[in-house]
């Protein structure tokens, strides 16, 4: 009596511990982006680059204006400057002063100031795309990551189920070698299928926690966070089942679409375009350049302090290179070679990019029907185990048949849990080559293609 009481006040304590620790909180899909977004470090310095390529294009505009300075001078001469007049020599003030007001404005450098403002134009559209890239690896690396635990979870959860069975089965054949009906062979061979069901939670376990650790890292949270939904073996996948007939339509729809939304290959566009207005820079330097400029000075004359007599002048500069010109023709070469040379960068990369599209549509086909066999698969491996189970509880199968039918339902029910995780990041995979964040994009564009 005395060892029931202790171990009823052990079962409370142990209950009570559990209730008090915190439950986990779950996050749902969108949220854990939103969170990962507002905490990655990589993607708010991407920000802070876009206000710095914006703040450069509005200083690129102040080259096109005129510019006005003030400046003063105190002149303090020892000894002091004598002038020889008509009535004799008169000896200056030793200390003078002087105030300017000089006004600057280009008239024609040679093109060389749109260049540089069309530039910085291209450059805030580069780094805008550069935002959005990184948005979306940021969202491929949140959500993958989000697959993956769910996978985990949902794998530990059918390592548990089978754990629970195995015990089940454990005391059944230890019931029935106490009866007789079967061996002790057969028995620690159910022994033995409990300890692997054991082995098998233990790694889930450990694989779903630091699958869980990682997760809560990237997303820079504090809190123990867990996916809102998780993948139960028996669910319906919704998986779209690509047909051949169809499928080239859809890879070309796709290249299409990719071309017209993909950052990647805009910002290719945009570096093209830099290279020529480079190139167009290293052109100008051959061009003469116009200066317009004008100042009003105030300068004492030399007798009276502070009486000062005003003066101004308007000059217009015309600035033609002659000599040397060897920099500036190596200058625009190196600048011609380099458009040059992006262009065949862009058309290679513009083409790897086409096939990166054609790969992830085909990959996208090939684990659709991956998750659908699989899924077949396990129904029909469930229900064999179903009808086996009640053959053997009728004695009318051997253990040794029973086990290798729980086995295959096993590694059934795994495949068919790996199998639609691949297929959902399969889906990610192309939604992020297509250049979208949002699947309604993906499911109408295959949609459109298979009506």
């Amino acid at each position: 009596m005395r060892r029931l009481l202790i171990i009823s006040l052990l079962l409370l304590v142990g209950l009570g511990m559990l209730y008090a620790q915190p439950k986990p909180k779950e996050i749902g899909l969108a949220e854990a982006r939103e969170m990962a977004l507002a905490n990655n470090p990589e993607y708010l310095s991407s920000l802070a680059a876009l206000n710095a390529a914006r703040w450069n294009k509005t200083g690129a505009i102040s080259a096109f204006m005129p510019s006005l300075s003030l400046s003063g001078t105190m002149l303090y001469m020892d000894p002091a400057t004598t002038v020889t007049t008509g009535g004799g020599q008169v000896q200056l003030n030793n200390d003078q002063r002087s105030l300017s007001l000089n006004l600057s404005q280009p008239l024609f450098v040679g093109g060389k100031l749109y260049q540089a403002y069309k530039i910085s134009a291209v450059s805030l559209e580069m780094q805008e795309l550069a935002v959005r890239s990184q948005r979306l690896d940021l969202i491929r690396e949140v959500e993958s990551k989000y697959y993956d635990l769910r996978f985990l979870i949902s794998a530990h959860h059918l390592a548990v189920d089978e754990r629970d069975r195995a015990q089940s089965n454990l005391e059944l054949a230890e019931l029935k070698k106490q009866s007789g009906l079967i061996s002790n062979a057969d028995y620690l061979r159910f022994k033995a299928a409990k300890a692997n069901k054991d082995v098998a939670v233990i790694q889930t376990e450990t694989a779903m926690n630091l699958a869980n650790k990682d997760f809560c890292n990237f997303l820079g949270s504090e809190e123990n966070l867990w996916p809102a939904e998780y993948m139960r073996t028996g669910e319906p996948a919704r998986v779209i089942d690509i047909d051949d007939s169809w499928l080239p339509a859809l890879i070309a729809k796709a290249q299409k679409m990719a071309s017209a939304s993909n950052p990647t290959l805009q910002t290719l566009d945009k570096s093209l375009e830099l290279s020529r207005r480079a190139e167009k820079i290293a052109g100008g330097s051959f061009m003469p350049t116009l200066m317009l400029t004008g100042s009003r000075q105030y300068k004492e004359n030399g007798i009276d302090r502070y009486e000062f007599e005003a003066s101004n002048q308007i000059m217009l500069n015309l600035s033609v290179p002659i000599l040397p010109q060897v920099g500036n023709y190596a200058a625009l070469k190196k600048a011609q070679y380099d458009s040059e040379k992006a262009r065949y960068e862009a058309r290679s990369a513009t083409d790897g990019i086409n096939l990166g599209v054609e790969a992830a549509v085909l990959n996208l086909a090939s684990s659709a029907r991956q998750a659908l066999s699989t899924k077949l698969s396990y129904d029909a491996t469930w229900e064999m185990v179903e009808q086996l189970t009640e053959r053997y509880n009728l004695q009318m199968i051997s253990p040794s048949e029973y086990l290798d039918a729980e086995l295959m339902e096993s590694a059934a029910g795994l495949a068919n849990l790996n199998a639609h995780n691949n297929y959902l990041k399969a889906r990610l995979e192309l939604l992020i080559a297509l250049g979208a964040d949002d699947y309604t994009v993906l499911d109408s564009l295959i949609e459109e293609t298979r009506n």
